[in-house]
């Protein structure tokens, strides 16, 4: 099937570190304009099981690689009926832009540029995937590409950089990352999804969850600029898509 189908139902599956559905909200308020920002792990592990970190493996639908794309595609299509500038950034009969800008993230950063419902499959599938979880690089472009396309405006007139950050592993960059989180605000937005199973999720979720703490302990309001969200075990995309389009939408 291409393309997760984004459905009201609101049952909840996977391992016992999944982040309650009844605790996902919105990370900016609906009356605010955001420009979403997707880092995708690009990494060896995320051909791993979703539910098994011994299979089943890429290109089984059960592996995280495979949940996590019909998942996105859920969201982008969301996102794209959101998009007022989508279709005339499309009017020219060009797929290449308009969508979710997104950056991919492994041993290099890898540019993928804006997803859409009519480009999404053939870039996934263009792009190389494998090694390590190299997140710095990445969010250095999407910041520079944010900056290009609202840093002339008044502060006031830019929308929040919300990035969604989908993972299964904690950066090998973190030091780096670690402290980029801690500082976020509400004119700049992170979103961490956590996909797989096991000790390394678990691993993961804790580091970002830190993280998370610390950037509420930093705001003089003790407000969150960063949700952490984990998706231990799930293996339904339409399941992921839902809860991310609640996130970002």
């Amino acid at each position: 099937m291409k393309g997760a189908v984004v459905n009201d139902a609101r049952a909840e599956t996977g391992g016992p570190n999944r982040t309650p559905r009844s605790e996902i909200r919105p990370a900016v308020s609906a009356n605010r304009k955001k420009e979403p920002v997707l880092l995708l792990d690009l990494s060896t592990s995320m051909n791993w099981g979703a539910a098994d970190e011994f299979g089943p493996e890429w290109p089984d639908a059960g592996s995280r690689r495979a949940i996590v794309i019909e998942a996105l595609h859920g969201l982008v299509r969301v996102l794209e009926r959101e998009d007022s500038e989508a279709a005339a950034e499309q009017a020219d009969g060009s797929d290449e832009r308009g969508g979710l800008m997104t950056h991919g993230f492994a041993n290099r950063h890898v540019e993928i540029g804006d997803l859409n419902t009519s480009n999404m499959q053939r870039r996934l599938n263009e792009i190389k995937w494998g090694g390590k979880t190299y997140i710095m690089p990445a969010w250095k472009a999407a910041l520079a590409d944010y900056d290009e396309e609202f840093g002339d405006r008044d502060p006031d007139e830019q929308p929040v950089m919300l990035t969604l950050v989908v993972t299964d592993g904690e950066a090998d960059d973190w030091r780096e990352f670690e402290p980029v989180l801690e500082r976020a605000t509400a004119r700049r937005v992170f979103v961490v999804a956590i996909v797989g199973h096991g000790r390394k999720h678990d691993a993961t979720l804790a580091a970002y969850r830190e993280a998370a703490r610390k950037n509420r302990a930093r705001d003089k309001f003790g407000k969150a600029h960063v949700a952490v969200i984990s998706f231990d075990a799930v293996t339904d995309p339409g399941e992921i898509a839902l809860d991310l389009v609640t996130l970002v939408s």
